[in-house]
């Protein structure tokens, strides 16, 4: 049985933000992250069969699909593009928050990539650690750890 484009397109309507903030951790680039999503959908489009997690599934992809594309095209791992997030994240917050949430994105950039990945999908995408960890293809202790010593680094970062 096939799912309908219907339940990705409300899916991709609803999560269009946190899709490309999940393609955009890996990546570090926005035009590429955009790729991501777009060719993840695809993927996921042609599915014979719906997955168990549709949404989980989807992060998957994601996250596979900016793996391959940042290993082929050699994408800097240095600094993470954040003019994207900015954007529409900031938004939603009142102008002595929005100074806060740009300097908290900034020291995020800064962190390892998988502690980057598991703070981004839990603060912006509100995903469980058990969605996270089928998506980042990891143990759920991990995924919390890395999000404990990801909250507490960037604590740190943001006291001093």
């Amino acid at each position: 049985m096939r799912f309908s484009f219907n339940q990705l397109e409300r899916l991709f309507s609803s999560h269009q933000h946190e899709f490309f903030v999940a393609a955009l951790s890996i990546t570090r680039n926005a035009a590429a992250a955009e790729d991501v999503v777009h060719d993840a959908l695809l993927a996921v489009a042609t599915l014979t069969s719906p997955p168990e997690n549709l949404k989980a599934y989807v992060y998957r992809v994601i996250r596979n699909k900016a793996h391959q594309i940042k290993q082929a095209q050699r994408l800097d791992d240095s600094r993470l593009d954040l003019d994207y997030i900015d954007r529409l994240s900031l938004n939603e917050f009142k102008i002595e928050e929005k100074v806060f949430v740009e300097q908290a994105l900034e020291k995020l950039a800064t962190l390892e990539s998988n502690q980057q990945q598991v703070l981004l999908l839990k603060f912006f995408s509100d995903l469980s650690f058990k969605d996270i960890a089928e998506i980042m293809d990891s143990p759920m202790n991990t995924v919390s750890s890395w999000y404990r010593r990801g909250q507490q680094q960037l604590q740190e970062k943001l006291d001093e």
